[in-house]
């Protein structure tokens, strides 16, 4: 399998000679976010949200400031700028009144396009939007083709700890209709898990949505899997929060409200139903979802933790799948002005066992005893000229608080700066709640975050945030209460012309942990400076250069040191009616200490954003090929290794380890568009 990869690769890329001038939103934001603490953002939905506001795009003179700030990276002066100009000068009759707009320049008009027209028939006719309809299938295939102590028996007598095979692979199908309706499917069989048994055929996981919109009263309708946000995700946030990143301004709006699950994860969405009714100005929501859920169950059948990672490959993890019952009803109400939003969202559930988490100090507030529990929360948005005033306060059975409240203001075209104050109370728990933190829940944590954006000259951008915060109980990694901690980033990157750019980033974040061996807790502090240079200009390729450095010192010990470097070449073509890109890197890096591991975002096949942990020393590289075999057909292929140089016998741990210090793996995946 690996030398077919290989040979297909060699085969192709013998005749990639060109460019692509495509630029991608969502390579910035996972370059943005390639942080330990933001890997969990689940990008391919992100992903599809995107593509979706792409294809359902935001009629120009119809548009609220909600929806233009809907678009990926267009910011709230902006949005107010295309809001005044139509109100001085009424409607616009054609795309290229953009560029009368005061404060949009080229660059920025060039990022709302993709999401924008200008219709003369506000109201399509029902048989128009059925027969506009788009289909797309996507199979992908992967796996690691060095053998895992999993998959091997300790002797012939005993079967392998994994029960299937090492090949990953999903089958994911989505139709559209306009934006009347949609409906798709997935399944998908994690590396490890067993096929066409008693528990499963061929999938371990499956899953299908329907999305009505726009009939009648009936804002949206969903059935089967899908998420939910309200207000700033203090009660329900199922969609990843964008957080903390070279961002600093926070500016790319959620989506609000209920909406289709795309992705294939398996643990962080509803299933079942809901719908929002639209009066006027006033939406209401109802949601239901029931379904079963992974969980470690003690031997009193008492749940004392959730499992979320989806992977059923031993008889142990196989044990925890579906071990007990999730049931949740939640509402929402607001009322959507021009300027003022209000709305109230009220959400309980329901498990089917006791939840008792470990007897732990750390765990004295968590939900115990009790199979049930409810929040409900108050959130509100004001705009007022270059002023967004927003927050949500909520509170559950417990009676406990949490609230946030923020504020972000434009005072010219070339400063922004964003507040916000968050307090999370240690009573207060929300299981669904997914909001601004540097926890990973939203609960014991009280916080001030400020950013700021400044150009002071046309082509220089000047990023910064700082972020204080405290935690009044006792953490997983902190046995001291009233502990604290801070962070802050600085951004500088340059524009060298149309399609090319530079960055410099440094980010310094201290905090108090335990330390093995140590009494009490002591200062961790990290520090990391990157350099990135980006290179579109050349006709024939793209360049672009990465390096990164970090120190690490824990209280009174000696600081440790890492760093890495890599080099990607991109080099797309056009021959005929086929059009192919190549993609590769090179990267070396040298991190012998954990504590300087860098994560660092490395292009992959459509919908897989990867930002993989360099930890050790060696070198990793990677090609992407993308093969656009015509208008109906896609080909993206990934192959990659990893030679480790640092003396090591073994690659990870457990049942992932490998013999040797060598690794490599492959990816394929196919789209059929109809």
């Amino acid at each position: 399998m690996r030398f077919l990869f290989i040979c297909t690769f060699l085969l192709l890329s013998a005749i990639v000679l060109g460019q692509n001038e495509s630029d991608d939103i969502l390579i910035d934001l996972s370059e943005s976010f390639a942080d330990e603490e933001n890997t969990n953002i689940d990008f391919e939905l992100l992903s599809d949200e995107i593509d979706l506001l792409s294809k359902n795009k935001i009629e120009l003179n119809s548009a609220s400031m909600e929806e233009w700030l809907r678009i990926p990276g267009i910011t709230q002066i902006e949005a107010e700028s295309l809001l005044l100009y139509r109100k001085r000068f009424g409607p616009f009759l054609s795309l290229y009144e953009l560029k009368c707009v005061e404060g949009l320049t080229e660059k920025e008009i060039n990022r709302i396009l993709p999401y924008v027209y200008l219709s003369e028939n506000k109201k399509k006719a029902f048989a128009q939007r059925l027969r506009n309809h788009e289909s797309d299938l996507y199979l992908r295939y992967d796996r690691t083709f060095e053998r895992k102590k999993g998959y091997s028996s300790p002797d012939s007598s005993r079967r392998a700890a994994y029960l299937g095979d090492p090949n990953h692979y999903y089958l994911k199908y989505k139709s559209r209709f306009d934006d009347l309706f949609s409906f798709g499917f997935a399944g998908e069989k994690d590396a490890g898990e067993s096929v066409w048994n008693k528990e499963q055929k061929v999938f371990d996981f499956q899953s299908a949505f329907l999305q009505i919109n726009n009939v009648g009263l009936f804002k949206r309708i969903c059935i089967g899997d899908y998420k939910a946000n309200f207000g700033q995700g203090l009660v329900i946030g199922t969609s990843s929060i964008i957080g903390k990143s070279n961002n600093v301004l926070n500016s790319l709006q959620r989506n609000r409200g209920i909406f289709p699950y795309t992705s294939i994860g398996e643990s962080g969405f509803l299933r079942g139903g809901g719908a929002t009714l639209e009066w006027k100005r006033l939406n209401t929501t109802l949601f239901y979802s029931h379904k079963k859920i992974d969980a470690n169950l003690s031997s009193q059948s008492f749940i004392t933790s959730f499992k979320t990672d989806g992977l059923h490959r031993t008889e142990n993890e196989l044990a925890k799948k579906e071990a007990t019952s999730e049931e949740i009803f939640g509402s929402n109400i607001s009322y959507n002005g021009e300027r003022l939003k209000m709305g109230g969202t009220f959400l309980t559930y329901h498990y089917g066992d006791t939840l008792c988490p470990t007897p732990k100090p750390y765990n004295r507030y968590k939900l115990s005893m009790t199979d049930r529990h409810w929040n409900a929360s108050a959130d509100y948005s004001l705009y007022i000229k270059r002023l967004y005033f927003f927050g949500e306060v909520a509170t559950d059975a417990n009676q406990a608080l949490a609230y946030l409240n923020g504020c972000r203001i434009y005072p010219s075209s070339r400063a922004g700066f964003l507040i916000i104050h968050r307090h999370y109370s240690p009573q207060y728990q929300a299981n669904y709640a997914n909001g601004f933190s540097e926890n990973s829940h939203i609960e014991n944590e009280e916080g001030l975050y400020i950013g700021s954006e400044f150009k002071p000259l046309k082509r220089l951008t000047l990023s910064l945030y700082a972020d204080a915060y405290t935690f009044p109980w006792l953490r997983y990694s902190c046995s001291r209460p009233h502990s604290s901690g801070y962070d802050y980033l600085a951004y500088l990157s340059t524009s060298l012309g149309k399609r090319s750019y530079t960055y410099m980033k440094f980010k310094e974040k201290r905090s108090e942990k335990d330390q093995s061996g140590t009494p009490g807790s002591s200062e961790s502090k990290k520090q990391i400076l990157r350099y990135g240079i980006r290179c579109r200009h050349w006709e024939h390729f793209e360049l672009q250069t990465l390096a990164e450095g970090n120190r690490h010192q824990v209280g009174a010990n000696g600081a440790t040191y890492g760093w890495m470097a890599a080099q990607d070449f991109d080099f797309p073509v056009k021959i005929s009616r086929t059009h192919l890109k190549l993609s590769l890197r090179y990267a070396y890096f040298h991190t012998p200490h954990y504590d300087n591991r860098i994560y660092l975002y490395e292009k992959d096949i459509l919908h897989v954003f990867s930002i993989p942990c360099h930890y050790g020393i060696g070198h990793k590289s990677c090609v992407n090929l993308q093969w656009n075999v015509n208008n109906a057909i896609t080909c993206y292929m990934k192959y990659g290794i990893c030679y480790y140089t640092d003396g090591r016998e073994t690659i990870g741990s457990g049942n992932e380890e490998i013999k040797g210090c060598f690794t490599s793996s492959g990816k394929i995946l196919l789209k059929l568009k109809f």
